[in-house]
């Protein structure tokens, strides 16, 4: 019997020897990997921030000239294409009342570009509502115009915020596999977010709202900024 009790713990003995060793010997080893892959995830991940802010300023640059709208299709998702495309279309068909029971930033978008037809602001024929959002005091020029934040990156998703809340994106984007591309559709409800809270203060309607924001960016510049702005405008 004692023999048999002293082999048994010879044997549990070499066991947990064995297995406390193999634990010392490979733990160098994977804190190391570990390390290598943490690493490798943050150089990957600068170069993509550094991607973005490119392609962001890039963007910009060609905007600034003016080049024409579908230049800009490639910098942006294939979602807001196809959200842009539905507005210009709802501009061009939808009734007073249909528009009324839009989220008040596609209402004051569609009302906007019905400004832009009625006055013949368009310097373009195609991918119309691209360019009034992309145009000098579109709703794009409203957050780069102000001072902006850092870019922030995490693994396909990148965001940009203002210099005064930079954790507060305002701007959305999407990492395609091989470029980013600005999420449009999600960045606008974020870029009049705080438009929004000046109907909420004052218990105006979103048509009521939209039409004080045209008039006080257009007054000087042209007349009849009203309800009649709901109804839709030939397209020319």
């Amino acid at each position: 019997m004692h023999i048999i009790k002293d082999t048994i713990l010879k044997i549990t003995f070499v066991l947990c020897f064995s297995l406390l060793w193999g634990c010392a010997a490979s733990s160098p080893e994977t804190s190391a990997s570990t390390s290598e892959k943490a690493a490798s995830y943050q150089m990957l991940q600068d170069e993509k921030q550094l991607l973005l802010e490119n392609t962001f300023n890039e963007m910009l640059s060609k905007i600034q000239r003016g080049v024409a709208p579908d230049s800009l299709l490639p910098y942006i998702t294939d979602e807001s294409r196809f959200w842009l495309d539905d507005l210009e279309e709802a501009a061009k068909t939808e009734s007073k009342e249909m528009l009324s029971e839009r989220p008040f930033h596609e209402l004051l978008a569609i009302i906007t570009f019905h400004l832009f037809q009625r006055e013949h602001l368009f310097k373009t024929n195609d991918y119309r509502m691209l360019y009034l959002v992309t145009s000098k005091k579109g709703l794009l020029e409203m957050v780069t115009s102000l001072p902006l934040g850092p870019f922030e990156v995490k693994n396909d998703r990148g965001s940009l915020g203002l210099e005064k809340s930079p954790k507060v994106p305002v701007l959305l984007f999407i990492w395609d596999d091989v470029s980013w591309r600005m999420d449009l559709k999600s960045s606008i409800p974020l870029i009049t977010k705080g438009l929004e809270s000046i109907g909420v203060k004052k218990n105006w309607s979103n048509v009521t709202l939209a039409l004080y924001l045209l008039e006080k960016e257009f007054r000087y510049d042209y007349r009849d900024i009203d309800e009649s702005l709901l109804d839709p405008v030939p397209y020319i």
